[in-house]
């Protein structure tokens, strides 16, 4: 039996709330699978630890574009699928790196509540926080779904 799908809805969202954390363990796969696979970036600081190393980083590195998409993932899994993520700006901070035990904890709180073009949205900071610090800050601006 599938799970049950549920709608996060305007009506139902406060300014100051903080979203459920939501975190992701930080391995050689996702790294790498993000890099080639997903997005297509075949820079080798994302996929061969020899070459990170000899351009002084201790490992291979989580691109943008993964990051990008974890977090996108994020606010959508949270919202469901009658939200739409109209737009989202990330800045890069510490590197993700495969090491063991490391993970992202995904975090957003609302900061604006509004009507606009007959769409109800909401306004997010948002990060991604690893062992390290801040991985990605930023923000996005969600349609949600209304009652009425």
């Amino acid at each position: 039996m599938a799970p049950e799908i549920n709608n996060v809805y305007w009506e139902d969202v406060e300014v100051g709330q903080d979203l459920p954390q939501k975190s992701r363990d930080i391995d050689t796969t996702l790294i790498v699978s993000g890099a080639i696979w997903a997005s297509h970036d075949f820079m080798p600081v994302h996929h061969s630890r020899d070459f990170a190393q000899e351009k002084g980083a201790p490992d291979i590195f989580m691109n943008i574009l993964t990051s990008n998409g974890l977090m996108a993932s994020y606010l959508e899994q949270w919202a469901g699928p009658e939200a739409e993520l109209k737009r989202m700006q990330v800045g890069l901070q510490v590197p993700n790196f495969p090491t063991e035990g490391n993970k992202m904890d995904m975090n957003a709180r609302i900061t604006r509540k509004y009507e606009e073009a007959g769409n109800h949205l909401i306004e997010l900071e948002i990060s991604g926080d690893n062992n390290l610090g801040p991985h990605v800050v930023g923000s996005a601006t969600m349609a949600l779904p209304a009652k009425g």
